[in-house]
C-alpha cells in the first residue's frame, strides 16, 4: 500500500475517533474543565479565529505580532501575551467567566482556549512553538513564505 493511502487510512481511522469523542460531549474540547455550557462569547470568539473565513487573517495578524515581539526582544511572546494583545479590550479574553468557576478551572480554561486557538493557527503555517520551552512562539512557514514573497514583490 502507497505511504499516501497509509497516511489517508490514519486520517480517516483519527478523524472518526475524535467525531465520536465530540459526539459523545457537545461542550468543546477547550471547555471540558467544568460542567456548565461555555458563554456564548467564547463560542463565538472561538468559530471567529479558527473558521475558515477569519483564521488566516486572524492568524496573519498573530505572526506580525510574534514576529515584531522576536525582532524586539530576541524571543518570542507568551501565549497570554499574544493573547492579549489580540483580545486587547478585554485582556486576552473573549469575556468574562462566570462567578460559579473557580479559580483553577478558570486558569485551565482560558490557557485550554488559547492553546486550541493557535494549534489552527499551528495547522494553517502562521505560528509554531516548542512544546515545554518558554518563548518559544515564533512565526511559522504561512508567514515565511508571504515574507519572503512581499520582498520579492518589493524588488520588482
Amino acid at each position: 500500500m502507497p505511504v499516501a493511502d497509509c497516511w489517508d487510512a490514519a486520517s480517516a481511522y483519527v478523524g472518526m475517533i475524535v467525531e465520536s469523542l465530540v459526539v459523545s460531549n457537545t461542550r468543546p474540547i477547550w471547555w471540558r474543565a467544568v460542567e456548565t455550557p461555555p458563554p456564548s462569547a467564547w463560542v463565538n470568539a472561538f468559530e471567529h479565529f479558527t473558521s475558515c473565513d477569519s483564521a488566516d487573517e486572524w492568524g496573519l495578524g498573530a505572526a506580525i505580532f510574534v514576529s515584531q515581539i522576536r525582532r524586539r526582544t530576541g524571543s518570542g511572546p507568551t501565549f497570554s501575551e499574544l493573547f492579549r494583545e489580540i483580545l486587547i479590550d478585554t485582556n486576552g479574553i473573549p469575556s468574562e467567566l462566570p462567578e460559579s468557576i473557580d479559580l483553577l478551572q478558570r486558569r485551565k480554561l482560558v490557557s485550554d482556549f488559547r492553546m486550541h486557538v493557535a494549534i489552527e493557527w499551528k495547522r494553517r503555517g502562521w505560528v509554531s512553538w516548542t512544546p515545554i520551552v518558554p518563548r518559544s512562539l515564533r512565526v511559522g512557514h504561512s508567514f515565511r513564505e508571504r515574507s519572503h514573497q512581499r520582498r520579492i514583490e518589493d524588488i520588482q
